[in-house]
């Protein structure tokens, strides 16, 4: 959902907080079988200009969409305890050795004379995504024995063709990234990796240990410092 830019007006940000608290926070876990349709009505009962004004500046679906989607639920990998099927198993990164990809930032040779991997999933157009940059480059400028590789999808979730123009002067204009940069126009990543660990959100990372090939992690890279130390510790 996007955040306020300092151009709404009282009645946009009230009704921006009022979903966040009274929709978005206590409709999540009240999908399936919990459903309330009663409480739903309720809680949606808007002003309708000013309801359609933020819904349009927060990119979110009409209300009979939005309605559907939280009946359902969110996705598995949003769903308390999951576990990505790929933790603690060996995967096989022997396409990361092709050149099945375009090279923005080079290079992920030598990954292999590494202890530990972490390959990382972006599009230009994610948020979340600019705010990892720095993250990654601090990884790759102060651990010697992790090898940061990260792959551009700009269609990842809808397999659109990516304009590398766009990719290029989005990196051009950020000081951030200095880590090996890839265009997976191919998917060969996407469906090597990023699809089988079925977490299908980015900014994705994914902690591998380069000798037996073992997936210790997979997350957000804003929360991996912790398990990044110990996959780097690990024998």
């Amino acid at each position: 959902m996007a955040s306020p830019t300092g151009r709404e007006s009282p009645q946009e940000l009230a009704a921006m907080n009022d979903f966040r608290t009274s929709i978005w926070s206590v409709f999540q876990p009240l999908y399936e079988d919990k459903w309330d349709q009663a409480r739903w009505d309720a809680a949606v009962a808007h002003d309708p200009a000013v309801v359609d004004r933020f819904m349009k500046k927060a990119r979110l679906p009409t209300w009979e969409a939005l309605e559907e989607q939280m009946k359902k639920g969110p996705p598995a990998f949003l769903r308390p305890g999951w576990r990505s099927p790929l933790l603690g198993k060996r995967v096989d990164l022997s396409w990361l050795d092709s050149d099945a990809f375009e090279c923005v930032r080079p290079s992920k040779d030598g990954w292999r004379s590494k202890k530990v991997v972490v390959i990382e999933f972006w599009a230009s157009w994610c948020r979340p995504c600019h705010v990892v940059c720095d993250i990654l480059s601090r990884i790759s400028a102060t651990k010697p024995d992790a090898k940061v590789i990260t792959f551009n999808h700009e269609g990842i979730f809808n397999k659109t063709e990516i304009d590398r123009s766009i990719v290029q002067n989005f990196i051009d204009g950020r000081g951030d990234m200095n880590y090996p940069i890839y265009i997976d126009s191919h998917r060969v990543a996407v469906q090597g990796l990023f699809e089988p660990g079925q977490n299908l959100s980015i900014p994705l990372a994914f902690i591998i240990t380069t000798k037996d090939q073992v997936v210790h992690w997979v997350g957000n890279p804003e929360e991996m410092a912790a398990p990044l130390e110990k996959a780097l510790r690990s024998p």
